[in-house]
């Protein structure tokens, strides 16, 4: 689709800017299928050049796939205009995941976009993180990285990784990191 718009209009690093769905839990819309779907878009990133994605994870209805709030969504994409296309200094997303190391009994998390710091965007504890996509595990934040002990290295972590996500991770900005499913490595 994308490289159709590009050619129709011809301009082959026209800017492709898209919003990540937001959170839902219903059967209207197979939520179930949701944190899959997210982690596509997110991969999207990687594929299509001259994009951006707005993440509106923490924004979404239970029972509602379009969040009423729309002046965060238009900002968040204007971040990735302002960032990318007009080359202004400015973060243009909240953490995206860079790759996830075990090292002695840790998986340590490394993320583009963190921005001064990592936080919580509640102040309470870092809530998202599991290691098999269904149970939660603890995680911390040290420094730039998230930080989870484990007995044994697991495949993949998983962040947000439910339809209706409360998954609290936040850049120095306040914009919340995507949902996502990443290898392990050693």
């Amino acid at each position: 689709m994308v490289d159709d718009y590009r050619e129709k209009w011809k301009q082959p690093d026209l800017p492709f800017y898209f919003v990540q769905l937001s959170s839902i839990d219903t059967l209207k819309y197979k939520g179930q299928i949701w944190p899959q779907f997210r982690n596509e878009q997110r991969k999207m990133l990687k594929i299509i050049p001259y994009s951006g994605m707005a993440v509106c994870s923490d924004i979404g209805f239970k029972n509602d796939v379009h969040p009423t709030n729309k002046k965060d969504v238009g900002e968040r994409l204007a971040r990735w205009a302002l960032h990318k296309t007009y080359h202004t200094n400015i973060i243009p997303s909240g953490p995206l995941p860079l790759e996830a190391k075990y090292k002695k009994g840790k998986i340590i998390i490394s993320f583009e976009y963190a921005g001064n710091n990592l936080r919580t965007r509640d102040g309470e504890s870092l809530s998202g993180f599991s290691t098999d996509g269904i149970h939660e595990c603890e995680a911390t934040i040290k420094n730039k990285k998230v930080v989870i002990e484990v007995e044994e290295k697991p495949s993949f972590i998983y962040y947000g990784w439910q339809p209706y996500t409360d998954a609290n991770l936040v850049n120095s900005e306040q914009l919340p990191a995507t949902t996502f499913k990443i290898p392990v490595v050693q």
